[in-house]
């Protein structure tokens, strides 16, 4: 799990138990420190769990109390089963979304603004413009606008990747991998992702 905001720690803890709308935690440990760590209440978190059966879900929640048991647990908010979201464990799901973007290309120097077809905090898909050439391979540069859901407007610089052009719906389309991406940028990419994914169910869309 992380916190829903610029601390880029992650952490890991055990689930004691769940009940309707309440999910009991064991203190958390950071992920690279190891050493147990204090969160307040009303902290707002990403957690994430993995159920042998069915797979990894994510969900938002945040820290209501604290409860003392054989060993002092947190009390989180539980969305429910039908408010988790499950996740692609090898490799990050996708949405459709057409979001403003920029792409500059080192090796044909070409630079154009266009929108992607699909998004993911791996890579997209793009819409490419007549008469541009490109290479499959070739690296990189795409600045990404991404609307939060806070109304809030991030904007990321990335080195990328091309890894194919295809047509789709008589328009040509080039896919992009995202490279060197750093922590507190996956972040943003996958809460913009979760987001977008929890606002498309309750519209009823299919992405």
């Amino acid at each position: 799990m992380e916190t829903d905001n610029q601390n880029e720690e992650k952490y890991k803890a055990k689930i004691a138990d769940i009940d309707e709308n309440k999910i009991y935690i064991s203190y958390p440990l950071g992920v690279t420190s190891n050493k147990t760590v204090f969160l307040r209440n009303d902290t707002k978190m990403y957690a994430s769990f993995v159920d042998e059966e069915s797979g990894a879900f994510l969900f938002k929640t945040k820290i209501i109390g604290r409860v003392k048991n054989q060993i002092p647990l947190l009390v989180l908010t539980f969305p429910g089963v039908e408010n988790l979201l499950k996740v692609q464990r090898r490799q990050f799901v996708r949405i459709n979304a057409a979001i403003d973007v920029s792409l500059q290309l080192l090796e044909s120097e070409e630079i154009f603004p266009t929108v992607t077809d699909d998004f993911s905090a791996g890579g997209c898909a793009v819409l490419l413009p007549k008469n541009v050439i490109i290479h499959r391979g070739e690296l990189g540069r795409v600045c990404i606008v991404l609307p939060m859901h806070s109304g809030e407007y991030v904007y990321l610089n990335l080195d990328c990747r091309i890894i194919r052009a295809f047509d789709k719906n008589k328009s040509q389309l080039v896919s992009i991998q995202f490279l060197n991406v750093k922590n507190k940028e996956q972040q943003q990419l996958m809460r913009f992702c979760f987001d977008k994914q929890l606002e498309y169910r309750k519209r009823g869309i299919t992405t």
